[in-house]
């Protein structure tokens, strides 16, 4: 299989790492010198644009950091033009699901497919090959991927047509970020009651308050250490979140009331 992969940066390093791994030719499109001069010291070649990354490719991955990156990328650069009749788009970006409907509409017009599947896990979830991957997609055309998936994913679940795997990472995102506030406010009420926060936390982690959120605050120590390790992207999450529920308006009820206070709490200063 013949992969193109468009944005190699925390996220789709280790998943390069992971394609070559599994005996896929990998290509990469590039912009910054120094990324292009490590992927091409690792053997992973690169090209000048993505019209040549797609030619030839049997799937192009793009795993860029925003919504409005897919947008360039996919629907403004070529990419769905110069793709042939019969390969597949994957996007790994949080998008909004009126982004994935755009392409895929934008594909069937010259016959080639496109798959949303956004993951739950960081970087080293990517290098270990543990990620979650929220699916959308026709399933002739995701069962076209799933070797790929393979690689790097151990739970690849398939939620409906082309949009549905951004809604169900976007419910993830914003039931996470509501998990961190709740976290950090048990963390705060601790400290009110004169008990220790951590040993708090890591108790409670077979009880019936136990989340990731509070796993992390108990393996990170403080609330403090949790919100300079994940604030900033708890808080890029979230924004996402939000603006793609605002898309399709959805309600977001007591989620909304949450997330607000998450998205004061990791500002940047």
């Amino acid at each position: 299989m013949q992969v193109g992969i468009v944005g190699t940066g925390e996220m789709g390093r280790p998943l390069v790492d992971r394609l070559v791994g599994a005996g896929f030719d990998v290509t990469a499109f590039a912009r910054r010198t120094e990324a292009r001069t490590e992927l091409e010291g690792a053997g992973v070649p690169c090209v000048d644009d993505v019209g040549a990354l797609a030619r030839g490719r049997d799937v192009v991955i793009v795993y860029v950091y925003s919504d409005e990156q897919v947008r360039s990328v996919v629907i403004e650069s070529g990419l769905v033009e110069a793709m042939e009749p019969g390969s597949v788009i994957v996007v790994h970006t949080t998008a909004s699901p009126r982004t994935i409907e755009a392409i895929a509409a934008r594909v069937a017009l010259v016959g080639v497919g496109v798959v949303d599947a956004p993951g739950s896990g960081g970087p080293t979830r990517v290098a270990d090959g543990k990620l979650t991957l929220f699916v959308g997609g026709d399933d002739a055309v995701v069962s076209r991927c799933e070797p790929l998936f393979a690689a790097y994913a151990t739970d690849v679940v398939r939620f409906g047509p082309p949009g549905a795997g951004v809604k169900v990472k976007l419910v993830n995102n914003l039931l996470f970020g509501a998990h961190v506030e709740l976290a950090v406010e048990a963390a705060e009420l601790c400290d009110s009651l004169a008990v220790d926060p951590q040993l708090v936390a890591k108790t409670l982690l077979t009880c019936s308050g136990a989340s990731y959120a509070l796993e992390l605050l108990a393996a990170m120590g403080s609330a403090e250490a949790l919100l300079r390790a994940a604030g900033r992207f708890v808080h890029k999450d979230v924004a996402t979140a939000r603006t793609a529920a605002d898309d399709v308006e959805a309600r977001l009820g007591a989620l909304g009331l949450v997330s607000d206070a998450v998205m004061n709490r990791t500002r940047a200063p």
